[in-house]
């Protein structure tokens, strides 16, 4: 399992977040605010909580691709 803190600095940052985890559909990708979980891929689902505050991207699955790691780098909190 992999678990980090990601930050959205604006809406643009959250369309472009979504536009590059969509590359790894298969994976199951989640972002959880407090008592929500919200699927990562779902541009809806993200605006739909607080994203002035980090959120906890959470992929429960020990096979994760390295280039996932370097994709979302930039969203890291």
């Amino acid at each position: 399992m992999y678990e980090a803190q990601v930050f959205f600095k604006d809406l643009s940052h959250v369309k472009d977040f979504v536009a590059t985890v969509a590359k790894y559909e298969k994976l199951p990708i989640n972002l959880v605010s407090d008592i929500y979980t919200i699927d990562a891929h779902s541009l809806i689902g993200i605006i739909s909580v607080d994203i002035s505050n980090p959120l906890l991207l959470q992929v429960p699955v020990d096979n994760i691709p390295e280039s996932f790691h370097s994709d979302i780098e930039k969203y890291l909190y």
